[in-house]
């Protein structure tokens, strides 16, 4: 098992902060069993007892990556036969919109809520309210409190994912200079368990290379200021930039091509339309793609099985893969594309 969530599931277990489920209905399944399983193993099927109510709660109504992950869950309504109701806070990462949103859906009389936090630990009060309720958790794409009986997470291992984008700029540079990584927002786990990958994998295995790292908020305009800031403290020995998420490394490309450093190699993550574009002009080495479709899709399999009563492992891995100009249309994880898929 992955050490990290095997470490977590310890952590529960050690605490035994168990959530009292007063209102838990017979034979609704709300804590996975510790144990995980890949994706494509995990499988994309399943047949509702009756007609669900699933709330997908994201991070952001405007960004193409969170729009690309309700589209992913509406299509596993539309083929599952049962009903989504998609929410996210008006402005992106927005703590206290979100638990409102949390805290209205207690009494929503949904079955299931999906929710990418957006803060590991600020949600906790809400989802251990909706635990309570009687309400079904899955965490999708981002790992919410783990030491509640939440019956799932479904996503990458943000660790492996930030050893996967320093083993891939690594040979790049290679392997000597300054490397500058953009982080996204201090608090969730998807930021601070990359940079904690990216920075391990580092200093163990590129003794030349020095890496720092720093908050952007996922945001193009402070990806932008940030890279410049950095251009001016390191100069010529900048040698990369690499983002964990968001569109933070697209403005890094727009402040090395202001300052005419285009022989320093930039990567990103996911696959929405900057990113993609950034690549196809070569404005960026690569970026990761995470599995977003897969993510919001098998999340809403995992609660549908929940509710029938069936075992759903505590981690469902989605893949993780380096995208380059060579695979960018097969790996294209933008909205217009997720709508194409079935």
């Amino acid at each position: 098992m992955n050490k990290i969530v095997s470490a977590m599931m310890m952590m529960a277990v050690a605490t035994g902060v168990a959530v009292a489920q007063t209102n838990a209905k017979p034979g609704v399944v709300y804590r996975g069993t510790d144990s995980e399983i890949a994706a494509k193993d995990f499988g994309y099927d399943a047949k509702p007892k009756r007609k669900y109510t699933i709330a997908v709660v994201v991070k952001s109504a405007a960004a193409p990556v969170w729009e690309s992950h309700l589209i992913a869950a509406r299509r596993a309504g539309q083929n599952l036969g049962v009903d989504i109701i998609a929410y996210a806070p008006t402005k992106a990462d927005n703590i206290e919109e979100q638990k409102r949103i949390l805290e209205d859906l207690v009494t929503a009389k949904v079955d299931a809520v999906v929710l990418a936090p957006a803060n590991t630990e600020a949600v906790k009060g809400p989802v251990k309210d909706l635990l309570a309720a009687g309400i079904v958790v899955v965490y999708d794409n981002t790992m919410g409190p783990s030491d509640l009986d939440y019956l799932s997470f479904v996503g990458i291992d943000s660790v492996e994912a930030g050893q996967e984008i320093a083993k891939a700029i690594g040979p790049m540079i290679p392997g000597k200079g300054k490397l500058l990584v953009l982080e996204g927002v201090p608090g969730q786990s998807t930021s601070d368990l990359r940079i904690k990958g990216i920075m391990e994998y580092v200093a163990k295995n590129y003794p030349n290379l020095y890496a720092e790292s720093a908050v952007t908020m996922w945001q193009f305009d402070r990806g932008r200021k940030v890279t410049e800031d950095y251009i001016t403290k390191w100069g010529k020995d900048l040698k990369a930039v690499v983002s964990v998420g968001g569109n933070q490394s697209e403005g890094a490309v727009e402040a090395l091509k202001a300052a005419g450093m285009s022989n320093v190699i930039v990567g990103g993550f996911d696959v929405q339309d900057p990113q993609y574009v950034a690549v196809k002009n070569g404005g960026e080495a690569f970026v990761v793609s995470q599995g977003v479709y897969d993510q919001a899709y098998l999340a809403v399999v995992a609660a549908v099985r929940a509710l029938n009563g069936e075992k759903v492992p505590r981690l469902i891995k989605t893949p993780i893969a380096i995208v380059t100009k060579a695979n960018l249309d097969k790996m294209d994880e933008r909205p217009e594309a997720m709508l194409k898929r079935r």
